[in-house]
């Protein structure tokens, strides 16, 4: 029975006996919390079954931080740290695009707040949270310098002492100073950025995946633009180290040559096109944590196979080709409607299973549709996962999510609705988090325990 809650634990977790909402607790009978005995096995052997009793009666917060596939709450604390990143950068982005730098620096400055606040403990909690809101005062101070302040300085790193360089460069040329040569030089500096040795499948066990995200989270703050919204619609891989520092040798070089000084000049990346729409794609194990592999924020990869309804299943196979391709044909316009069309008959296939198929469906349609430049179209696409149900309530602050991935679509989109989004989706964040402050303080912890084998990416990052 705890494959339920596999929708987006990061590990077998152990089933929850109580939850907030209408459906109240698990029927009589239902295993208390405790350590899962699932079988052994190599990482990656999972297979989620067709069904579970449960999987259709979560509707609300759960009480305990095994049903959301963690050990303790500062586990669960752990993978909202990111959405709080997430969030905040796109507001100071937003700002940006008003020309707004004040504001920009000081959305960072609150995001880092924010972050610094999470109770947090371990060895993977604190070296996130360290990395994303260094992160984020980091980019305050180039926001700053930008509207007048103090040049920043140039820190470690790989592409942050970099971008730091092009600010400064950037700050100086405004002021009439010739920069030139300084441009040449950065410009042959960023060019020899190479890609790091990440592999995003590179885990054997439960506590070789959390230290792998350290890792993928610590690269991912070195590298993010703070300006505009470049991730990959899709995962972050470490690709992403060469192609943000080739966009910084790019501007710099411009700038070299005599054009004028625009810090967003940098974010002209060279475009990072998805493959067409397959069913291997389309029958694959989805995230739980959908900024990991839809938004571009860093986290391993999903691995693991569905028991039906996924790319090994020959009786679906053909199912997800005809969809692939008819996706893969329709006018932007027409994929909202095809993608509601194609849910409804995942819907109507028997078991639980069916959530995961169809969630990949549309975070599918979603990822390359906005990576077309299509944000309107992804917008009606994302808009059919409200409200949460089911599986939903199995992700840790997963109404948050949904505001961040709508809320980095309208700003791209240049909708004015981007800032309210924003704050609508910290708002959910404090009221996630003040949940769990609440049942932490009024449930006694349950024993900290150790995953007999990791499900490899089955939920957030």
């Amino acid at each position: 029975m705890w494959f339920l809650l596999l929708a987006c634990g990061s590990a077998p977790p152990a089933p929850s006996t109580s939850q907030v909402g209408p459906a109240g607790p698990p029927p009589a009978g239902a295993r208390p919390p405790g350590p899962p005995g699932g079988p052994g096995g190599p990482p990656g052997s999972l297979v989620i079954p067709v069904d579970d009793p449960l999987w259709g009666q979560l509707s609300g917060l759960l009480n305990e931080p095994h049903g959301y596939g963690e050990a303790t709450w500062d586990d669960v604390r752990m993978r909202v740290v990111g959405h709080v990143a997430v969030l905040g950068r796109d507001r100071a982005r937003r700002a940006v695009a008003a020309g707004d730098w004040a504001g920009c620096a000081a959305a960072y400055t609150d995001s880092a707040v924010r972050m610094d606040a999470l109770q947090l403990s371990g060895s993977s909690g604190p070296p996130i949270r360290t990395a994303l809101a260094a992160a984020a005062r980091r980019d305050a101070g180039f926001c700053d310098a930008l509207g007048g302040g103090a040049v920043p300085p140039v820190g470690g790193g790989t592409v942050a002492p970099l971008r730091a360089r092009w600010v400064q460069l950037v700050v100086r040329a405004g002021r009439g100073e010739d920069v030139r040569a300084d441009a040449d030089q950065l410009a042959a500096d960023a060019r020899a950025i190479e890609a790091p040795a990440l592999d995003l499948a590179a885990f054997e066990d439960f506590e070789a995946r959390h230290r792998l995200r350290v890792r993928l989270v610590e690269a991912w703050a070195d590298a993010v633009s703070p300006f505009t919204p470049t991730e990959p619609f899709d995962y972050w891989t470490a690709a992403e180290v060469p192609r943000q520092s080739a966009g910084i040798a790019a501007a710099s070089a411009a700038l070299a040559g005599g054009a004028s000084p625009d810090v967003r000049a940098a974010d002209a990346l060279v475009a990072s096109p998805l493959p067409p729409y397959s069913a291997d794609e389309l029958g694959s194990l989805v995230t739980g944590d959908s900024l990991v592999d839809t938004l571009g924020f860093a986290g391993p990869k999903a691995i693991g196979t569905l028991a039906k309804l996924g790319s090994a299943d020959a009786a679906h196979r053909p199912w997800l080709e005809s969809t692939a391709a008819a996706l893969q044909a329709a006018l932007p316009a027409a994929v909202p409607a095809l993608v509601a069309e194609r849910a409804a008959e995942l819907d109507a296939q028997p078991g639980g299973i069916r959530y995961y198929a169809i969630k990949q469906l549309r975070n599918t349609a979603v990822r390359h549709l906005a990576s077309g430049g299509h944000f309107t179209e992804a917008l009606a696409v994302l808009a059919a996962n409200q409200p949460l149900h089911a599986q939903d309530w199995a992700c840790p602050d997963r109404a948050a999510i949904l505001l961040a991935m709508q809320g980095r679509l309208e700003l791209l989109a240049g909708l004015p609705t981007a800032e309210a989004t924003l704050d609508r989706g910290l708002a959910e964040v404090d009221s996630f988090l003040a949940h769990v402050a609440r049942v932490e303080k009024e449930r006694p912890a349950a024993p900290r325990f150790t995953p007999a084998h990791d499900s490899r990416g089955t939920g957030p990052p």
